[in-house]
């Protein structure tokens, strides 16, 4: 984390490369809290908080959570075809859409923060999806339904830019000292 704290401002951090950092390093909290009442102790309450992503849990337990020597099964082909579908579908729509005419300001502000932050989650994803594909830790059945799938959430989020007008630039956000957003 501190290689991010103190990357050269040209690097262009965003809160997408730290948050990604952090679920790729892993973090741990600790935290104890204690519930009084009258100056008694009534509740303690011991939390132990892990964040990271399944790669890294993977690597530091030595346990897949995968196994990438599973054969396609009927679900995941019809799993698959759908997405294939979707994304199809989409398409198609994006085009169509974009000739709605403007839509109202208060329902494009709503859109675009929805849509910012399903992006944010789909880079999120997608960089650990990224990571697990490299490691060769999922069935060519999972890579192909987890990358079908980030395709499809992307496809989708695309279909709802060009119904309110949301270019991709406006993702992304101005976090001011923190940097951009994505």
């Amino acid at each position: 984390m501190a290689d991010l704290l103190t990357a050269n401002k040209n690097d262009n951090v965003t809160l997408v490369d730290a948050l990604d950092k952090v679920l790729e390093k892993g973090v741990v909290i600790n935290g104890d809290i204690m519930i009084r009442v009258a100056d008694v102790d009534l509740v303690y309450l011991g939390l132990r908080l892990i964040l990271t992503s399944v790669s890294k849990a993977e690597e530091l337990s030595g346990k897949s959570f995968s196994n990438p020597d599973r054969e396609f099964t009927p679900d995941d082909i019809a799993y698959i075809q759908k997405l294939q579908r979707e994304i199809k579908k989409a398409e198609e729509n994006i085009p169509k859409l974009i000739d709605l005419g403007s839509p109202k300001k208060t329902e494009q502000g709503l859109a675009q923060l929805v849509l910012t932050l399903l992006e944010l989650i789909r880079k999120l994803m997608e960089k650990e999806a990224f990571r697990r594909v490299k490691r060769g830790s999922l069935s060519q059945a999972e890579v192909q339904k987890l990358g079908l799938s980030l395709k499809a959430v992307k496809k989708k989020i695309q279909e709802v830019q060009a119904i309110f007008g949301i270019k991709d630039e406006d993702l992304n956000l101005d976090l001011g000292p923190l940097g951009n957003l994505m």
